[in-house]
């Protein structure tokens, strides 16, 4: 038992206190809903537990480096794009590494023990292109814009901002519709109203006037007048609402014996902290999240004291409070004991 505590302090500590409590700092625990089982791997969006979601940054493509640098963040991800978008790609890649701006849906995954890759803090395997620039260098600089299409010959612009669609053409005054109707389902995307109607296409879209390139080709009908063009669906990350720290304190014969705090941050990179009121040092595991469904969310350190290690926990969450009952380590499932780990957001 004690080379397990070395090696993963919270899972084996809170196995040995099956049946103590768990709470937040002056809080008690209340019910907690079963967190599902995570005694499988869970690293795939493709298994219906993993949530896609819309991530920007700082880009560098190239034989050795294909990574991306989320907006405000010094986290650098390897970047895993489709083979069928890597042609594109580089016929607006600019030769050097040089930094373009890109918006991509997709989900993490530690990053390999080999290869080029090995160096990052995670892998983002993109589902989709959202926006590539090598123009838009400044495009971090910049708040994440709503859904929107556009084309030339003639030029135009159509925004979709909460219930209205505004239109912008060269010289005209900018026309605004209530949307009456829409569907979004997998690769489409389709918006009406009384006298307009604009459907998005999943696939490849190129403006040529710009070395960027789009992830949806759009058809515009506005007051009888047909337009084509490109498309970018908004840029905002959903799934945002899990980021900030959360805590709780474990409890033999009502002493504390471990206090352990995660924070997931905005850039999606996540922390684990372990401090004891004995005085012996703080621990510390780095990793990153994502959400799993409405109220679970994925957290999977890579690395323990700066080590490799593999370690997955599916949150559940009700209220302020996020609980597990189990770890998955390097591939192995541990019990959290009686009551699992019960956190509370700060």
């Amino acid at each position: 038992m004690t080379h397990l505590r070395q090696a993963l302090p919270a899972a084996a500590l809170l196995a040995l206190i099956a049946g103590c409590t768990t709470s937040a700092p002056s809080s008690t625990s209340g019910p907690v809903e079963a967190a599902p089982a995570a005694s499988e791997p869970i690293t795939t969006a493709d298994n219906g537990k993993v949530q896609a979601f819309m991530m920007r940054g700082t880009v560098v493509l190239g034989h050795e480096s294909n990574s991306i640098q989320p907006c405000g963040s010094s986290q650098q991800y390897w970047l895993n794009t489709p083979l069928a978008d890597r042609q594109a790609l580089a016929q607006i890649t600019r030769p050097g590494y040089q930094p373009m701006y890109g918006e991509f849906i997709g989900y993490l995954e530690p990053a390999p023990s080999e290869g080029f890759a090995a160096d990052y803090d995670g892998r983002f395997n993109v589902k989709q292109i959202n926006l590539i620039s090598s123009e838009m260098t400044r495009g971090c600089h910049q708040l994440p814009h709503n859904t929107r299409a556009f084309g030339h010959e003639p030029g135009w612009v159509v925004e979709i901002n909460g219930e209205t669609a505004s239109l912008l053409r060269p010289g005209q005054q900018r026309q605004q519709q209530a949307i009456t109707g829409k569907s979004i389902v997998s690769g489409k995307q389709s918006y009406q109203g009384k006298q307009f109607s604009l459907d998005l296409t999943k696939g490849q879209c190129n403006d040529t006037m710009s070395d960027s390139l789009f992830g949806w080709q759009a058809r515009l009908t506005w007051q009888g007048n047909q337009y084509q063009g490109c498309a970018t669906l908004g840029a905002s990350d959903i799934t945002l609402g899990w980021a900030g720290s959360y805590q709780g304190i474990s409890y033999i014969n009502d002493n504390p014996v471990l206090t352990t705090t995660v924070t997931l941050h905005p850039d999606h990179s996540a922390t684990t902290r372990y401090d004891y009121p004995s005085g012996d040092p703080s621990l510390n595991e780095t990793g990153f999240w994502q959400q799993a469904g409405e109220n679970h969310v994925q957290v999977i350190m890579t690395k323990h004291q700066g080590r490799r290690l593999i370690s997955e926990r599916l949150f559940v969450r009700k209220g302020k409070q996020i609980t597990v009952s189990e770890e998955v380590v390097n591939g192995q499932a541990y019990s959290l004991g009686g009551e699992g780990l019960s956190l509370y957001k700060q």
